[in-house]
């Protein structure tokens, strides 16, 4: 009886433990399932947050593959003392930045018409002159490459782009000053990301395509000077035509209408739209060429 007993007993906390170890298999499989489809989340987070900057940097293409800098570094570089040397450098030839006072100036430039007022200006006027008057603002200028590529610019464009003027223009560039300074440390990481995607849903708002955006950078690059179109324009637009052929080219990773909603670790910007400009010029170049 007592054999019976022990046996009965035994095969209780057999069944007891072995109820005890399955329940803790199939706790231990749920929590691998669900730290499974934690680590799944995560990475589909951060690949979309790839995505999305990604696309943002894509705005700057232009002049970034005119530069043979990197599509997919912050800064178009490693941060580097040659990075930092090289940057630097640029932003103070080209755009006299050499802090970051210099920077915020140069980006509230851009914010209040950069140079896409003076297209506006110009286009405006044409807008108001006969033929004959037009043929004498030519002849005014004639010894002026300068102002007459201004005017011839303006003459054929201004109407074609309507609201989106030389956006493109100015802000592939506010973008880049965005990246350079971050290399250079005018801004750190955050503030660059936060400046550059503000100004990247603006752009998707604003234009149609990436060809279109393009195209804009390029006429802008023709407005701002005549000089620097004859002597280096063909880069420009050889830059172009790469973006548009490479598959490794962001304008071909990412698509044009990409859902831009942005994850927590990207900064929130305030405001999703690049400030449109008011014809401020339009007297002043008006004045000049009636005086």
């Amino acid at each position: 009886m007592k054999s019976k007993t022990k046996i009965y007993l035994v095969a209780i906390l057999l069944g007891s433990l072995f109820i005890s170890l399955l329940a803790k298999e199939q706790k231990d499989e749920k929590a691998e399932a669900t730290e499974e489809k934690m680590l799944k989340s995560e990475e589909a987070k951060q690949n979309r947050e790839k995505d999305i900057e990604g696309w943002a940097l894509g705005c700057a293409a232009m002049l970034t593959e005119r530069n043979h800098d990197s599509h997919i570094l912050l800064g178009g570089c490693s941060v580097n003392k040659m990075g930092i040397y090289k940057k630097k450098g640029l932003l103070s030839k080209f755009w006299e930045i050499n802090s970051r006072d210099d920077l915020l100036d140069n980006l509230r430039w851009i914010d209040n018409g950069g140079g896409r007022k003076r297209f506006e200006g110009w286009g405006g006027l044409l807008q108001t002159l006969s033929e004959e008057e037009y043929q004498k603002l030519l002849e005014r200028y004639k010894d002026n490459q300068e102002i007459l590529q201004e005017i011839r610019i303006a003459k054929k464009y201004y109407k074609k782009l309507g609201v989106k003027s030389l956006l493109g223009w100015d802000y592939t560039r506010y973008i880049c000053l965005c990246r350079w300074s971050y290399i250079a440390g005018y801004i750190d990481e955050e503030e660059a990301w936060s400046k550059i995607m503000l100004v990247a849903k603006g752009l998707q708002k604003t234009f149609d395509s990436w060809e279109d955006l393009g195209q804009n950078y390029l006429i802008g690059r023709q407005f701002w000077s005549y000089e620097e179109t004859k002597k280096n324009g063909y880069l420009y637009e050889d830059a172009y035509q790469r973006l548009l052929d490479m598959p490794s080219s962001p304008w071909n990773r990412y698509p044009w209408d990409m859902d831009l909603t942005e994850t927590e670790s990207i900064s929130e910007p305030d405001e999703a739209e690049p400030k449109r400009l008011v014809h401020s010029d339009y007297t002043n170049i008006r004045g000049r060429v009636k005086s």
